[in-house]
């Protein structure tokens, strides 16, 4: 899902998350930062009037995401012209991209021309301080990864309360219109011994609406365009 450089490829399921959050109105949408078209081809499946165009600085991936979606670039979204990608997009979605990027704002800002007026952007992001993590660092863990929170390709990291502060905020042409997150309650051996799903799934919804920054693995966001 990220734009890191011409041989990296990120390939997975897709992030089902942020289908709840796009309309049938969402028509044109950009997926930056696309992988290999994962995401983009679930959105194409659960709406499939959706012209879905992906971004991404990888050759490998540009070459799975050419045969995903309608239509992919490859380009680096920080360095490279941007004039290809075109205007008149409703939705513009950084799913789990934005933590792999030198100047995450700086891209948003670079790209929201792209949008129509009153279009929205999506963002999906991991949060460094969900209960995992925490646990981790209790016990004097502090090691990178090859994905999750602990990518080793992050170069920013978030929680519930800074994502929208350090994404959002600082722009004026955008409101927030959503801002939760999608995680779990540490249930332990309750999880899988006592508890059926719907209680798991029931808890863990209360969880992430009371204590989003504990039980949030990750932080989702919508905002509203208007230049």
């Amino acid at each position: 899902m990220a734009l890191l450089n011409s041989q990296s490829f990120y390939i997975n399921s897709g992030n089902a998350a942020v289908l709840d959050w796009i309309e049938d109105s969402d028509r044109r949408i950009l997926d930056v930062g696309c992988g290999a078209g994962n995401t983009g081809k679930l959105i194409q499946t659960s709406h499939p009037h959706s012209f879905v165009a992906g971004v991404t600085c990888s050759i490998k991936e540009y070459n799975q995401a050419s045969s995903n979606l309608d239509l992919c670039f490859c380009l680096d979204v920080e360095r490279d012209a941007i004039e290809q990608i075109g205007k008149e997009y409703d939705l513009i979605l950084f799913s789990h991209v934005l933590e792999h990027l030198v100047d995450p704002l700086a891209v948003i800002q670079r790209l929201l021309p792209c949008l129509k007026p009153d279009g929205k952007v999506i963002i999906a992001l991991p949060n460094i301080a969900n209960w995992r993590e925490r646990w981790k660092l209790a016990l004097g863990k502090f090691e990178y990864a090859d994905s999750g929170v602990m990518d080793r390709t992050h170069l920013h990291f978030y929680t519930f309360y800074t994502a929208p502060r350090y994404l959002i905020e600082p722009i004026p042409s955008l409101k927030l219109e959503h801002h939760g997150v999608n995680g779990s309650v540490p249930l332990a051996f309750l999880r899988h011994y006592f508890l059926n799903e719907n209680w798991r799934k029931q808890i863990d919804r209360w969880g992430c609406q009371i204590f989003p920054n504990l039980c949030g693995g990750e932080v989702l966001m919508i905002a509203r365009y208007s230049p």
